[in-house]
């Protein structure tokens, strides 16, 4: 079910007056199963995969956290059951990746390799649901939190706000809100505007940015180099509302069921370095991969070389979880090699007393251009395959 029609829009008139109309007592069960519905609306045979993923993970939180209350060991137990969760998303989302980067490495190698014929349907948001569940795997094995009710573990995986494109919840911050979730009026008013202005991102400004950036991005080739930075400005915006419209409509439809959920976006085009453009783009995903792959490869604790290693590697793997395909794990190498730079830049800066002689308000548009521009060559491969993109990448740079 997506956001932007109609039947969304039926579908949540009728939750928000059926959630509220019931006892509190219920309302958490009510919600849980209009998510069942929103998600069985898109693909049926997919549902009972999910439900099945929650239960299984719930089952692998009580034991973890049961076998942390005897004062026994529990990583053997978090590694079956984070890994059973994240082996879903390899061989729903990956399989095919694997298998074609097998078969050209193979060919480099002289081998030949048959590529079975998969034709295997990714489930909605299976992105979005194992980050979920392996942020509240971690966290019962932290011992932050207790696996303690199944009913708000069921809703915190089936809100269907966040369902598809997040933002990415915590389970601490969500769990709180189930039982002392009211209407308030303020909260509602307020929905609905963020609503009406994740509507008027997507309708006016993505949905007419579309087919430019299609036709552009699609056959560059037969495009000058003024119009292929038109198209590539073009993506930069559609990209940004297109998003952050279905988080605006996220966050407003929670609201209006009295939760709060996480922000997204924090005018990542105005910051002036890319570290400051991550801390403001697709910030729940920003703080999880920072959280959850940065920190637990060691994040700054191990040395110089080290941080640009976990930097570097935290940022590929989160391209390679937007999608499969390397052009996909080029995109997000790049923004890891450029946090590097950045970084690295600070450090000399720092060390030798290195002062802008522009003055300050210069100096932040030149380097808020900088980084906008350099996000703007680097969304042409998310886009596009590699040796595609990089020849456009290099016929704007004029080189």
């Amino acid at each position: 079910m997506i956001f932007n029609t109609w039947v969304f829009a039926v579908f949540l008139i009728v939750t928000v007056t059926a959630y509220w109309l019931s006892s509190s007592r219920l309302r958490p069960w009510i919600l849980s199963l209009f998510g069942f519905f929103f998600y069985w609306w898109y693909y049926p045979p997919h549902l009972p995969l999910i439900l099945g993923l929650t239960g299984f993970v719930y089952w692998g939180a009580k034991l973890i956290d049961a076998r942390r209350q005897r004062g026994g060991g529990d990583r053997a137990l978090f590694v079956v059951f984070g890994g059973g969760a994240l082996a879903v998303l390899a061989y729903y989302k990956y399989m095919g990746f694997i298998w074609n980067s097998l078969a050209t490495w193979a060919a480099w190698a002289g081998l030949q390799i048959d590529i079975p014929d998969l034709d295997i349907r990714a489930p909605l948001a299976i992105s979005f649901f194992t980050f979920e569940f392996v942020h509240y795997l971690i966290e019962v094995h932290r011992g932050t939190i207790r696996p303690d009710s199944f009913r708000k573990f069921l809703l915190f995986i089936m809100f269907f706000p966040t369902l598809v494109c997040g933002p990415i919840k915590r389970y601490g911050d969500f769990e709180g809100q189930v039982d002392t979730a009211r209407f308030n009026a303020g909260d509602a008013f307020e929905g609905i505007r963020r609503i009406v202005i994740g509507l008027g991102k997507k309708f006016l400004v993505a949905d007419a940015l579309g087919p430019f950036c299609l036709a552009v991005l699609g056959d560059p080739d037969s495009y000058s180099v003024a119009e292929l930075w038109l198209g590539a400005y073009a993506y930069s915006l559609h990209i940004l509302f297109d998003f952050s419209g279905y988080s605006d409509i996220a966050i407003g439809s929670a609201m209006l069921l009295g939760f709060h959920v996480p922000e997204n976006f924090n005018y990542p085009y105005l910051q002036r370095n890319i570290r400051d453009f991550w801390r403001s783009w697709h910030m729940s995903l920003t703080s999880w991969i920072t959280d959850y792959v940065y920190i637990s490869m060691g994040g700054s604790r191990r040395g110089r070389l080290r941080t640009y290693w976990n930097r570097f590697a935290a940022m590929t793997l989160c391209g390679l979880w937007h999608g499969a395909g390397f052009h996909f794990v080029v995109w997000g190498a790049l923004h890891g090699v450029a946090l590097n730079v950045h970084a690295y830049s600070n450090e000399l800066r720092t060390a030798k007393g290195w002062r802008s002689p522009a003055p300050a308000l210069v100096g932040r548009v030149l380097s808020t251009l900088l980084t906008y521009h350099f996000v703007c060559l680097c969304w042409i491969y998310f886009v596009v395959d590699v040796p595609e993109a990089t020849s456009m990448v290099l016929r704007m740079l004029g080189l």
